[in-house]
């Protein structure tokens, strides 16, 4: 079987220098803090009570269904 055909799965990826490997590393730890605060403020905003949603502009419906999304969720 010629390279060509092989499935991609078994092609192997290039290797990354020490640089690429460490943006990389960076990356994936802004993304990793950034769902974490997503989570933490979706964790304080369900428990916020009338008043203070009114003040954000939310209603207590929005409030749920925004606190309730996992963190992955856009």
């Amino acid at each position: 079987m010629r390279l060509a055909q092989r499935p991609r799965l078994l092609v192997r990826p290039p290797l990354l220098s020490l640089a690429q490997l460490a943006k990389r590393y960076g990356q994936l730890r802004q993304r990793l803090r950034y769902l974490s605060q997503r989570q933490a403020s979706r964790r304080t905003l369900l428990g916020l009570n009338d008043h203070q949603l009114e003040d954000i502009g939310k209603s207590r419906r929005q409030a749920e269904r925004e606190g309730r999304k996992h963190f992955w969720q856009d």
